[in-house]
């Protein structure tokens, strides 16, 4: 009999953590897009403004901490400030975003979780785009859900590019995959049309500057704990110019009786990219159910040659039940993607009134 030779196993370089600073935003950004498949000028030029341009950062808030192993950047989290508001009170929590770990170094990603949450000892903190790994660093940690965020609501406007992601999903082969991709996949929207009216165009005014959002009733005291529009935060979010899609709106509610706010942005969804999704990134104030509706009506007749499917995120129970009433489809997620830690008892117990726009989530 012959002794089977064990391989030895490959050694990992031992790692340590840093502070990330201005100075290693390239490196960063150069780290992050091989871990995503992105570009690391589309990366570098995003990280610029999402960390430098926050309004609500200040010079000694961290960027973010990182892996280092051998000299080379293996793993990173980043700090991404936001002020909320209760009442008339204003809340700076610290938001986490970019998370990300090498292959081979996956058993140091609760390390930089770790640094991030020593944060907390100062302010509350929370994420909007965890995965299920990260779902369970958060748990660990203490952290709550943010209400609603464990899944989306997927309003279909053309069947045939989703159809087509069914098929390429379930491996159904490459003809009914190029069949679902044809116009005979249409069919499927006889079954599942959305019924929501679309005569309401002119209920949106579209707002060309931060000026104009900043004059709605965006500054009212709050019941529930939600994000602070305040212009500073209005200009960088939504009127920077660096994403073409995003838009935002006047709408003329009837229930309040006033202008509300509401912004979108467009992206691309499938294996191949083939699925253009319109996400509802804000409406605000909040509004009534039958008042949602209305605006995503109005935003389907803006958008119809455009879209192929509208995302609603943050919806409670009641606008989650009329919009499944209307053709909408729940999709869940593995795990919750919001996550807060509040170690001061800031947040508690208090009402939130979140929104898709509230740190990286829709981005």
């Amino acid at each position: 009999m012959t002794t089977p030779r064990i391989l030895p196993q490959e050694q990992v370089p031992r790692a340590e953590l840093v502070a990330i600073a201005e100075k290693d935003i390239a490196e960063v950004a150069c780290f992050i897009a091989a871990q995503s498949g992105r570009t690391s000028e589309t990366v570098d030029s995003h990280l610029r403004w999402f960390l430098l341009e926050n309004p609500a950062r200040c010079p000694e808030d961290p960027l973010g901490f990182g892996l280092r192993s051998a000299g080379e950047l293996v793993g990173c989290i980043l700090c991404s400030p936001q002020f909320f508001r209760f009442a008339n009170e204003r809340i700076l929590l610290m938001g986490s975003s970019s998370f990300y770990v090498d292959d081979r170094h996956r058993g140091h990603g609760g390390r930089i979780f770790l640094q991030y949450c020593r944060l907390g000892n100062r302010r509350p903190l929370f994420g909007t785009s965890a995965n299920a790994e990260a779902a369970a660093l958060w748990k660990a940690a203490g952290a709550r859900p943010i209400p609603y965020s464990d899944g989306e609501m997927f309003g279909v406007l053309r069947w045939p590019p989703v159809v087509e992601e069914f098929a390429h999903r379930r491996y159904l082969g490459r003809v009914l995959t190029r069949l679902a991709s044809s116009p005979v996949s249409s069919l499927a929207g006889l079954f599942r049309r959305l019924n929501i009216n679309c005569d309401e165009p002119e209920a949106l005014q579209p707002l060309t500057s931060a000026e104009q959002a900043d004059a709605l009733s965006l500054h009212d005291s709050s019941l529930k704990l939600t994000a602070m529009r305040d212009l500073p935060y209005i200009r960088w979010r939504y009127f920077s110019g660096r994403d073409a899609t995003v838009a935002a709106f006047a709408f003329r509610s009837r229930y309040p009786d006033r202008e509300i706010l509401v912004t979108v942005n467009q992206r691309t969804r499938g294996y191949r990219g083939q699925i253009n999704t319109l996400n509802v990134l804000d409406v605000y104030p909040e509004v009534s159910p039958d008042e949602w509706v209305r605006i995503v009506g109005a935003l389907i007749a803006r958008y119809r040659n455009k879209a192929d499917a509208v995302v609603l995120r943050s919806q409670d129970s009641d606008r989650q039940k009329i919009f499944r009433e209307r053709g909408f489809q729940p999709r869940a997620f593995e795990a919750p993607n919001g996550w807060f830690l509040d170690k001061g008892k800031l947040l508690q117990p208090r009402d939130w009134y979140p929104v898709p726009a509230d740190g990286d989530g829709l981005i």
